[in-house]
């Protein structure tokens, strides 16, 4: 898949757009998400967006946020389209939001990496294939090692 472009906003946030459906539905949405590295689940969405999408319900979660409180959040099932790769995953529905992000786990199960270039401002998504073969002289992924620490 190339690359997914997107750019940092007045804030210096980093952001991209996304598709989202819900699991029977075949008329994704355009959101324009953040990245937020800090928050470990798939997707995070307001409930109010997400109910044109017919996400179906699947419990709720309790999920801790930045200040180590505590809060319970709804869940949903969903699709997130990049591309031609789509990937299935649960997202938090919040009732008090207006930001669509995406997290940690959106990064894996799409096998991405991301790029932050601050100069540009740009934000870009790379395959992680294609970043571990660009590291490695040979393109083996052994050649491949993690930083001493």
């Amino acid at each position: 898949m190339p690359r997914q472009i997107g750019f940092l906003d007045s804030a210096g946030t980093p952001r991209l757009k996304i598709l989202i459906s819900g699991v029977l539905s075949n008329e994704p949405q355009e959101f324009e998400a953040i990245v937020d590295t800090g928050f470990t689940g798939f997707i995070s969405m307001p409930i109010l967006k997400a109910f044109p999408l017919g996400l179906p319900l699947l419990g709720t979660t309790t999920v801790m946020l930045a200040d180590g409180a505590t809060a319970s959040k709804l869940t949903a099932l969903g699709r997130a389209h990049l591309g031609a790769e789509i990937n299935f995953g649960v997202i938090i529905l919040e009732p008090n939001s207006s930001d669509v992000l995406i997290g940690m786990d959106f990064l894996l199960r799409f096998e991405k990496v991301l790029f932050i270039h601050t100069h540009k401002p740009t934000v870009m998504l790379e395959d992680c294939k294609a970043f571990d073969d660009g590291l490695s002289p040979t393109g083996k992924k052994e050649d491949i090692q993690a930083p001493r620490t």
